[in-house]
């Protein structure tokens, strides 16, 4: 892998980082590793970066890393890897005739729920470190945006459909029990039963908008 660096790096930071990518493993796509200040950061990717952020160009990619922080490089290789890889694709991604805001959004969430996937397979407790189980369900003006709202939050999806089912149930009825609570339940349970798109796209159109 290639390695840029626009700031100093001590060695121990370039071999912690490198040691982070080997763990995740390969990823479909060639990557350069840039080490990189937060205003060249900014500069890059266009946005704030705090840990990592995976950069595209002309599908070519580099990790731009202003701080060593695992689950960020991850989240940024698993990025990577959802996009460009056939059978991670065919899950969040939705088919020409599924149009509107609700195709839209759920197929963000899956396509988060996928990333967190990526990495519940490699080190569960990384992910459910991190995850705020106060953060769910989310309350939005009607049943579908609710639902799928709370699907992008909820990593205890990812960490089930990864087959971490006890711990993702564990940290699950930790959340807060709000009125939508139930009902996210019972779509939850459906969504790791059936973690494809165009299922769960249908399930939703027998709720009314």
């Amino acid at each position: 892998m290639d390695v840029i660096e626009l700031r100093p790096v001590d060695r121990r930071e370039v071999e912690e980082v490198l040691a982070a990518l080997r763990e995740f493993g390969e990823v479909p796509a060639d990557v350069v590793l840039i080490f990189a200040d937060r205003d060249s950061a900014r500069e890059l990717a266009g946005a704030d970066v705090e840990g990592a952020k995976a950069v595209e160009s002309g599908g070519h990619y580099a990790v731009v890393v202003v701080s060593p922080d695992k689950l960020s490089l991850w989240r940024e290789l698993a990025a990577i890897s959802a996009l460009n890889d056939v059978d991670a694709v065919s899950i969040w991604a939705r088919p020409e005739h599924a149009v509107g805001e609700l195709a839209g959004i759920l197929s963000a969430a899956l396509y988060r729920r996928v990333v967190d996937l990526y990495i519940a397979r490699r080190d569960v407790r990384l992910l459910a470190a991190r995850f705020n189980p106060q953060d769910i369900p989310v309350e939005a003006d009607d049943v579908r945006r609710s639902l799928v709202y709370t699907l992008a939050l909820d990593a205890t999806v990812s960490m089930a459909v990864a087959g971490f089912k006890s711990l993702a149930e564990e940290l699950y009825l930790r959340a807060r029990r709000i009125p939508i609570y139930n009902l996210y339940g019972r779509f939850r349970d459906f969504v790791i039963k059936n973690f494809k798109f165009e299922y769960i796209y249908n399930y939703l159109s027998l709720f009314s908008p």
